[in-house]
C-alpha cells in the first residue's frame, strides 16, 4: 500500500507577468493511518533513541548527557525531513492555440473547369476557363480566408488523392502567446506565404476522400481541434465510403466543412475513350483503326472525328481522313468510328483519333478530346514451310498462291515427289529441315504428313519450335495419312500434342465411302467475330459471302476439342456425329508460345469458285494471325513477352523475354541486361536487369512502376549473336477514374458534414467559414522544473559532522 503522496502546492514564492510561480511541496501519507503509523513509528524511534543516549551517558555530568542527545537527535531531526522528501517546483500557465486543418483535393478530377463553359463561347482564351485546383488556389492565396481563420487559430494545411500528405504548411495564430506545447524543432520555418502552384498539384491516380479524411482526424484530434475544412469536389472513387469519416468524425467530435468546388451540374463531354488497332502489320496489308466515341450532355448534335498521322521526321502529325458523325440521342452510348488504312512506309508510325467541331465549345474535358496509337510496319518477309504428305488440291493451289506473294518466302517438300520434280517455291526440299533450320521459319502448314519421315527427334524439334519459339503450325486433316496418326498416338505424342482437336482413330468406314453431298459451314460466334477469317474488311459483308459459299464434302471426324481450344466452325454432317456434337471443321489453341491451328479438310480450294481473290485471301490472312509469334520478334533467338500492350499509368510492368543460344536451345545465364526507354527519351536508370526463371529455362524476367504516360520501348541484345536484338513497346495511359464523374458530389459532400457540428458550403460561401468554426484555445499547467531540496552537499556535510562529533565526544570518554 502506498502511504505518501504529493502535497498540492500550498506556498507560492515567487510569480511575474508571465504568470509562472514556484512552490515548496512535501511526500506525506495520504491517510490517517498512514499518518498514524508514521507518527508512531518517528515517536518509537525518538524515544528510544533518546534511551539509548541517556543510559549510555549515565556516569557523565548533566551537560556532557545532554550534548550526547543534542547530537543523536539532530541526526535523526535530519533523516525524518529526508523521509518528507521536501522539493521546490517551478510552474508556469501556458496557452494551445485552437487548430484548424484545410485539407485540399489534389486527384486529377481537380484539374477540370470549376464552371461549366459557356456554349457560345467561341475560342478557348474567350472562355477563360478555370480549373478547380485554380480556384482553390486564388481562394487560398487571394481572398482573406487564412487571415481570418488566423485571429483564432493555427492553420495548417493538407493535400489527399490517393494517400494523405502533410502539413504542407502552418499558419501560426496571429498575436497569440507563444505555444510552448510544440517543440521548436517542429514550429513552421516556412514563408508566411507558400508558393500555392507547387504545393497543390492536381497529380492523383484516385480520390481516397472517406478512408484518407479518417486517417487525418485520428492523427490530429484533441481537444484544441475546432474543425476541418475539405475543398474537394467530392468525387470518392477508391477507398472507403464518406460514410465511414462521417461516422469518425461524430465519433471524436470533428466539425467538417466541406467546401464544394466544381459544377454541381453534369457538363458536356466529348471522349475518345479507346482504340482498337493492331500494333504490328506487316508492310502492304490493309488495316482498321476503330475509335471508341463517348458522348454526355450532346444529344443530337454533330461533330467531327479527324485521323491524324505522324512519321519519323515529322515535327507535327498531317490529317489523313475526318468523319462527320451525329451524336445519339442517348448519353453514353459509345460509338465505333473506323478508319481503314494500308501503310505506304516501314517503321513507327502514330496515329492520333481527335474530335473537333464548333459544338465543342461548351465541353468540359478538352484533354480527353484526343487519344494516340501508334503501329509498326515491318517488311521483313513470312517464311512459310509447306508439307504435303501428296500432291492434294489444296496443297498445290495454296503452294503457288505463297510463290506469287510479294512478302512471303516459300519452302516446300512433298513428301511424294521423287528428287527432280519440279515445284513453285522459293526452296524445294527434300527431307525435314534440321534443326537450326526449322527455326528459320515462321509458319509450317502441315498437309496431311506423313509423320512416319520424321524422326522422333524432329517431332520433338517441331513441338520445341511452336512452344519455345513462338511458331505457328496448321494442320490439313486428310483421309491418307491423319488416321494412322490417330492409331499409334504413343508414337506421334508430340504432333497430337499441337492439335487442338482430338481427332478420331475408328474412321476407316467413313473414309471408305463416297461424300456425294456438299455441306455448308456452320459457324460459330467466335467464328463470325474473328478477323483473320473474314474475306472481307466489313464482317456484314463477309458473312455474307460465307453463307454463299456452297460448302464442302467431307472433313476429317474428332471427338471435341481440348480444354484450351477455340472452335471456329463445324461440319454439319450426321455421319460423324457424335456424344461431342459435329465434327469440328476450323479450330486453334495456343501452344506455349506458339499457335496452332487446325483444318479437318483439305477442300478449301472450293473457295476458289466464288472468288479466287477470296482464296488467297483466306490463307495469307490464316498464316499472317498463324505466324504473329514469330514476325514480331525481331530476331529468330529472342522474343519480348509482355501481358499486354497497354498499361495505366503507376501499374507495375512484368517483362519477359525467351532467349536461345546459338544451337537455338534455351540460353542459360545468370541474368541479361535490358535497355528501357522512357516517353522523353531517356533510358531509365538503372538499366533493367533481367533474372532468369528458374523454373522456365530460357526466359528471364524483370519488372519496373510505370512513372510516366506515353510510350516505353526496350531493347536487348542476344547474347553471343553478332548483335541481334530483341525490341518492343508498350503505351501507358493516364487512367480515366477521375474522368467518370465530372459533376460536384454535392450530395455526398452534405452527407459527409451531417452531424458533426459542420456544414456544407460551396466555394462561393467561403467567407462563413470563420463563424462555423469556434476558439477551441485553452490555458494548461507546465511543470517546467522539480527541485529536491534535502538533496545538497551541505545536508550530507550535516549529517556526517553531527555523527563524527559524536564519535568524538564517545573516544573522549570512551564510551562504548
Amino acid at each position: 500500500m502506498n502511504y505518501f503522496a504529493s502535497l498540492p502546492a500550498s506556498l507560492i514564492l515567487a510569480a511575474d507577468e508571465t504568470t509562472a510561480f514556484r512552490s515548496i511541496e512535501y511526500d506525506t501519507p495520504d491517510s490517517g493511518w498512514g499518518w498514524l503509523l508514521l507518527l508512531s513509528g518517528l515517536g518509537l524511534v525518538l524515544l528510544l533513541s533518546f534511551r539509548t543516549v541517556w543510559k549510555d551517558s549515565v556516569q557523565l555530568p548533566l551537560f556532557w548527557r545532554c550534548w550526547m542527545a543534542v547530537l543523536r537527535l539532530g541526526v535523526l531531526v535530519a533523516l525524518i525531513a529526508i523521509v518528507f522528501n521536501p522539493h521546490e517546483r517551478t510552474q508556469k500557465m501556458s496557452f494551445r492555440p485552437s487548430r484548424v486543418a484545410v485539407l485540399v483535393d489534389t486527384s486529377l478530377s481537380m484539374r477540370h473547369p470549376n464552371q461549366l463553359v459557356a456554349a457560345n463561347a467561341s475560342s478557348p482564351a474567350s472562355r477563360n476557363v478555370v480549373s478547380r485546383m485554380e480556384a482553390v488556389e486564388k481562394l487560398l492565396a487571394d481572398s482573406p480566408l487564412i487571415k481570418d481563420l488566423q485571429k483564432n487559430h493555427q492553420v495548417s494545411i493538407y493535400s489527399f488523392d490517393k494517400t494523405l500528405v502533410g502539413p504542407l504548411h502552418v499558419f501560426q495564430k496571429q498575436d497569440s502567446p507563444e505555444d510552448t506545447s510544440t517543440p521548436p524543432s517542429e514550429k513552421n520555418s516556412v514563408p508566411d506565404q507558400p508558393d500555392w502552384n507547387t504545393l497543390l498539384q492536381p497529380q492523383g491516380l484516385e480520390t481516397r476522400l472517406g478512408e484518407l479524411l479518417g486517417q487525418l482526424i485520428r492523427e490530429i484530434n484533441g481537444s484544441t481541434l475546432s474543425g476541418i475544412i475539405i475543398a474537394t469536389d467530392g468525387a470518392s472513387n477508391a477507398g472507403t465510403d464518406l460514410l465511414s469519416a462521417n461516422e469518425a468524425a461524430k465519433e471524436s467530435k470533428v466539425r467538417l466543412i466541406p467546401l464544394g468546388v466544381g459544377s454541381p451540374v453534369q457538363p458536356a463531354n466529348i471522349q475518345i475513350s479507346k482504340i482498337i488497332a493492331p500494333t504490328d502489320v506487316q508492310f502492304g496489308d490493309g488495316f482498321e483503326i476503330t475509335a471508341i466515341v463517348q458522348a454526355i450532355g450532346m444529344p443530337g448534335k454533330n461533330i467531327t472525328i479527324e485521323l491524324l498521322r505522324k512519321v519519323p521526321g515529322e515535327a507535327e502529325p498531317t490529317i489523313v481522313e475526318t468523319r462527320d458523325i451525329l451524336l445519339p440521342a442517348e448519353d453514353s452510348l459509345p460509338l465505333d468510328i473506323k478508319f481503314e488504312r494500308t501503310p505506304a512506309e516501314e517503321g513507327e508510325i502514330g496515329y492520333v483519333v481527335r474530335a473537333r467541331g464548333n459544338q465543342l465549345a461548351g465541353d468540359a474535358n478538352a484533354m480527353d478530346n484526343e487519344l494516340a496509337h501508334s503501329v509498326n510496319v515491318f517488311s521483313r518477309p513470312t517464311r512459310v514451310l509447306v508439307i504435303a504428305g501428296g500432291p492434294m488440291r489444296d496443297y498445290r493451289f495454296a503452294r503457288t498462291m505463297l510463290y506469287r506473294h510479294p512478302s512471303i518466302q516459300s519452302s516446300v517438300w512433298l513428301q511424294s515427289a521423287p528428287p527432280g520434280v519440279s515445284q513453285d517455291a522459293n526452296e524445294l526440299l527434300y527431307e525435314f529441315p534440321e534443326r537450326a533450320d526449322l527455326f528459320e521459319y515462321d509458319v509450317v502448314l502441315a498437309f496431311d504428313v506423313n509423320w512416319e519421315l520424321l524422326s522422333a527427334e524432329q517431332m520433338q524439334n517441331l513441338n520445341e519450335w511452336v512452344s519455345s519459339a513462338g511458331g505457328g503450325i496448321v494442320m490439313v486433316a486428310g483421309d491418307v495419312y491423319t488416321p494412322k496418326l490417330a492409331q499409334e498416338s504413343e508414337k506421334y505424342q508430340s504432333i497430337l500434342d499441337l492439335y487442338p482437336v482430338f481427332i478420331n482413330s475408328f474412321v476407316r468406314d467413313y473414309l471408305d465411302e463416297e461424300a456425294t453431298q456438299i455441306r455448308r459451314i456452320e459457324w460459330t460466334q467466335a467464328g463470325l467475330d474473328a478477323g483473320f477469317l473474314m474475306l472481307t474488311d466489313d464482317p456484314a459483308t463477309s458473312r455474307q459471302l460465307w453463307e454463299n459459299f456452297p460448302g464442302i464434302y467431307r472433313c476429317y471426324p474428332s471427338n471435341g476439342a481440348k480444354a484450351a481450344a477455340t472452335v471456329y466452325a463445324h461440319f454439319p454432317d450426321p455421319k460423324t456425329q457424335t456424344e461431342f456434337g459435329f465434327s469440328i471443321l476450323m479450330a486453334s489453341q495456343y501452344y506455349g508460345e506458339g499457335r496452332c491451328f487446325y483444318l479437318g479438310s483439305p477442300e478449301m480450294w472450293r473457295l476458289r469458285s466464288v472468288e479466287e481473290d477470296y482464296y488467297d485471301r483466306f490463307w495469307t490472312k490464316l498464316i499472317r494471325n498463324i505466324g504473329q509469334g514469330r514476325t514480331k520478334r525481331g530476331t529468330k533467338r529472342g522474343t519480348l513477352i509482355l501481358e499486354r500492350d497497354e498499361y495505366v499509368l503507376g501499374q507495375t510492368v512484368s517483362v519477359r523475354v525467351r532467349l536461345l543460344d546459338p544451337e537455338f536451345k534455351p540460353l542459360i545465364q545468370e541474368s541479361v541486361p535490358m535497355e528501357v526507354i522512357d516517353p522523353r527519351g531517356r533510358p531509365l536508370i538503372p538499366n533493367l536487369l533481367l533474372m532468369q526463371d528458374r523454373n522456365r529455362p530460357g526466359e528471364y524476367v524483370a519488372s519496373f512502376r510505370a512513372s510516366l504516360p506515353g510510350k516505353y520501348r526496350f531493347e536487348v541484345t542476344v547474347p553471343n549473336s553478332k548483335g541481334q536484338v530483341v525490341d518492343g513497346n508498350l503505351t501507358v495511359l493516364l487512367p480515366r477514374l477521375e474522368d467518370e464523374s465530372l459533376s460536384q458530389n454535392v450530395k455526398g459532400l452534405k452527407e459527409l458534414a451531417r452531424d458533426t457540428g459542420g456544414q456544407y458550403l460551396a466555394l462561393e460561401e467561403a467567407e462563413q467559414i470563420p463563424a462555423l468554426l469556434p476558439d477551441q484555445g485553452e490555458e494548461f499547467l507546465v511543470d517546467e522544473r522539480l527541485k529536491t531540496l534535502w538533496d545538497q552537499a551541505w545536508v550530507f556535510f550535516l549529517l556526517a559532522g553531527l555523527l563524527a562529533v559524536e564519535w568524538l565526544t564517545r573516544k573522549l570518554f570512551k564510551l562504548a
